[in-house]
């Protein structure tokens, strides 16, 4: 039963590694004995990633910003196949009425949000065909909700659901799984610039959202990691064209 979540060899590209999901994640698939790349924009930031992990990980890193077509093709280049790939770089918007939206931040989040996910596809779903693998996207419960404020979030967020399910349609015959995650709100950068919170000190506002939660808190990037890890192993190789929601019950609500 254990070797269903067993990574050991599998060679596994995540997008967006050295943000506070990414950087837990990929720690936890190399515990889990895959072979990981990890392309983000932000170099200081990969090389603190890769650093901090035990010794004997198998990880290399790729710059790359996921709105930069050549980049993206750079990144993905030279792999003779994989067998995993997480599309997880994101922005969120500055809450904002839509009436009072700048048509250019608007843009800004979808590019990266939507078009950075397409190009992850565009360039590694024929690299997965090869060996028949599984593709992870980071959607978000703004994908399955509406939120005051957050228009241009939750309109990218949607927009990845849409993708996530054609993909799944495109490339299931030719042996690649594409499920979605949908987390809540997760502890880190984002959404204490949403909430105007510090680290660790979470502002009223951000406790005020908890209080709606039915878990009443935050999920812990962990606890994202695992599901999309469990998403990448042979434990959910029926899984195909689903959303899975991290969010402490509310998309029950």
């Amino acid at each position: 039963m254990a070797d269903l979540f067993d990574l050991e060899g599998r060679r596994i590209a995540v997008v967006g590694g050295a943000g506070d999901i990414g950087s837990v994640l990929v720690r936890l698939l190399c515990e889990l004995g895959a072979d990981v790349c990890i392309v983000d924009r932000d170099k200081a930031a990969l090389e603190r990633v890769t650093k901090s992990l035990p010794t004997g990980a198998r990880v290399t890193f790729r710059l790359a910003d996921v709105t930069d077509e050549a980049a993206m093709a750079a990144a993905f280049a030279g792999f003779d196949g994989l067998d995993g790939l997480v599309n997880g770089a994101a922005v969120e918007n500055v809450p904002t009425p839509i009436d009072q939206f700048d048509l250019a931040d608007f843009r800004r989040v979808l590019d990266v949000n939507v078009a950075g996910v397409m190009l992850g596809l565009k360039h590694g779903l024929p690299l997965l065909a090869k060996r028949g693998g599984s593709v992870v996207n980071f959607a978000s419960t703004a994908g399955i909700k509406g939120a005051a404020m957050m228009s241009a979030y939750v309109a990218s967020k949607h927009a990845v659901v849409g993708l996530t399910r054609s993909a799944a349609v495109e490339w299931g015959p030719q042996g690649v799984r594409v499920n979605a995650i949908c987390p809540g709100p997760v502890e880190g950068r984002m959404i204490d610039a949403i909430f105007g919170s510090a680290p660790g000190a979470p502002s009223d506002m951000a406790k005020a959202r908890m209080a709606q939660i039915p878990s009443r808190r935050f999920a812990r990037p962990e606890e994202v990691a695992r599901v999309t890890a469990f998403l990448l192993s042979p434990a959910s190789e029926y899984v195909n064209g689903s959303l899975y929601s991290v969010d402490g019950g509310i998309c029950a609500i």
